[in-house]
């Protein structure tokens, strides 16, 4: 759990492969944006660290969701709650509180598509990252781009 005495964790200005995460994040490029966070995440300390493999795996739960995979994304949307968790309530200028409420969402979505109550999944409710201080751009990428990920090796 985390600190009551603790309210935030601001590093203005945010690392350099941060930033280039949350822009791909934007964008719908979840596999570079999963690099880009990993980069930030191998060298960095408690609570960052819980706050940089949530994002993480919100990209691997968006990447599953388009593949229809539904219990892998509820197990990877579960794992998000457990490391927001571990956040104080603002972490680079991200409010946790706000963020578990959309990955709650984004869950319940995902059990209401499992179990048939909806017969389609609403990109809609993936989570949006607005940290404080920073824009956006005005229109974000719901769906994965088409041109995100590894390029897959062609067989001889």
């Amino acid at each position: 759990m985390v600190d009551p005495g603790r309210s935030s964790v601001e590093v203005p200005p945010w690392p350099e492969a941060f930033r280039r995460g949350l822009d791909h994040y934007w964008r719908g490029r979840y596999w570079d944006s999963h690099e880009a966070w990993e980069e930030v995440w191998r060298t960095a300390e408690e609570p960052i660290r819980s706050f940089l493999k949530a994002l993480i795996q919100v990209d691997a739960a968006l990447i599953h969701a388009g593949r229809q995979e539904w219990n892998g994304v509820r197990h990877l949307l579960e794992r998000v709650l457990r490391y927001l968790d571990r956040c104080p309530d603002v972490v680079w200028g991200i409010r946790v509180p706000e963020l578990k409420d959309q990955v709650c969402r984004f869950l319940q979505e995902v059990v209401e598509v499992q179990g048939g109550r909806r017969s389609r999944f609403r990109w809609s409710v993936k989570p949006r990252l607005r940290p404080l201080g920073l824009t956006p751009p005005r229109r974000e990428r719901l769906r994965r781009a088409p041109t995100d990920g590894p390029l897959k090796r062609r067989r001889p």
